[in-house]
């Protein structure tokens, strides 16, 4: 997996900025690495209230800090969303988040009505690192593994590789976005396959090398 996704991304080395669509990297069934076609976000970012009602939190880093992880407003009432929060944010971990949302809205697939969609923004915590996207092609590639097969329980993990307007202490930095979905025959099912993706994806987390970093 990320050998491929590695030679791929070779092409597009020298990117400044997303490219024009979405790039596939590599895919097998309902799993992904893509390079995305809009910007991660600019750390550290302040809240604001969208048209739509909704608002964003802002940043606040949680990185070892537990007690304020638990306190993110997106995941307030989502254990699931926590407990990879918590994993992500862990002292031990390679990577911390940067940003996060979920929400319910119907589904664009046959079959299930409902889906329920979300997003992590990841970095790698040794600032440095960020600037070489291959450090995070190979954390997706770490976490891909543990979720194969999702599509048999109708979920959907998209790993995508975003330039970042601006990271404080590094230049040209990526961010890597974690997408996950699940599909029901109402919100209640949707949930619950999500929520067993978003598990085996925590229990990944906990695995990874505390040097993760590309050869």
């Amino acid at each position: 997996m990320f050998q491929e996704a590695l030679a791929k991304w070779q092409s597009y080395r020298g990117l400044w900025g997303p490219p024009a669509s979405p790039v596939q990297l590599w895919t097998d069934g309902a799993r992904g690495i893509w390079i995305a076609d809009s910007w991660g976000p600019a750390v550290p970012y302040p809240a604001v209230d969208h048209e739509d009602g909704n608002r964003n939190s802002g940043y606040v880093r949680v990185k070892g800090d537990p007690e304020t992880v638990a306190r993110i407003p997106e995941a307030q009432g989502w254990p699931e969303l926590q407990d990879f929060l918590l994993a992500v944010n862990a002292a031990q971990s390679p990577i911390e988040s940067v940003g996060c949302e979920k929400g319910f809205s119907p589904s664009d697939v046959e079959g299930p009505t409902e889906k329920l969609g979300s997003y992590i923004d990841v970095i790698l915590t040794d600032l440095a690192r960020n600037a070489a996207p291959e450090n995070l092609l190979l954390l997706a590639s770490n976490l891909l593994p543990s979720v194969a097969g999702c599509e048999k329980w109708w979920s959907n993990v998209e790993m995508c590789l975003q330039p970042m307007r601006f990271l404080s202490g590094t230049v040209s930095p990526w961010g890597l976005m974690v997408r996950v979905t699940g599909y029901g025959r109402g919100q209640d099912e949707a949930r619950k396959w999500w929520g067993e993706t978003m598990g085996r994806l925590t229990k990944a987390v906990g695995k990874l090398p505390p040097d993760l970093s590309a050869p």
